[in-house]
């Protein structure tokens, strides 16, 4: 058998542990991280299926609706000089074919490999929501 020192186990457990500690840590705010662009493609995807039924019920998409749908997404926290809306501005008849696309640039921010040099991801994240129905109007 082996000639251990008695009492390693007591320097090792905790170091082990305080390691094991900061990569769980390290990974769990890397996920969360990555999982955002997603919650506010959802957000941008909600909000433009709420204003696709207004374009509906009026034929277009009316000035102060759009004033308003740039005001709900600055609510829900997006940055308006970074959304693009293209949107029918003349009244559709009923049948034709009317779309709604919302662009949005989100500035991913990544937290961990903030100032890595060797870090190829692009901070932007182009998202289109594109929606499409017919005039009901």
């Amino acid at each position: 058998m082996k000639n251990l020192k008695k009492g390693s186990a007591v320097a090792t457990y905790p170091v082990i542990i305080f390691v094991s500690s900061i990569c769980l840590i390290a990974i769990g705010i890397f996920l969360i991280n990555s999982i955002f662009p997603f919650i506010w493609y959802q957000k941008l995807n909600s909000t433009a299926q709420k204003y696709m039924f207004v374009i509906e019920k009026f034929g277009y998409l009316t000035d102060t609706e759009k004033q308003n749908l740039l005001n709900e997404l600055s609510t829900q926290g997006f940055n308006v000089n970074n959304i693009r809306i293209t949107a029918p501005q003349t009244r559709k008849l009923y049948g034709e074919l009317i779309e709604l696309k919302i662009e949005y640039d989100y500035e991913h921010k990544n937290i961990i490999f903030a100032n890595n040099r060797f870090n190829t991801l692009n901070n932007k994240i182009n998202m289109v929501v594109s929606k499409n129905s017919y005039s009901k109007i």
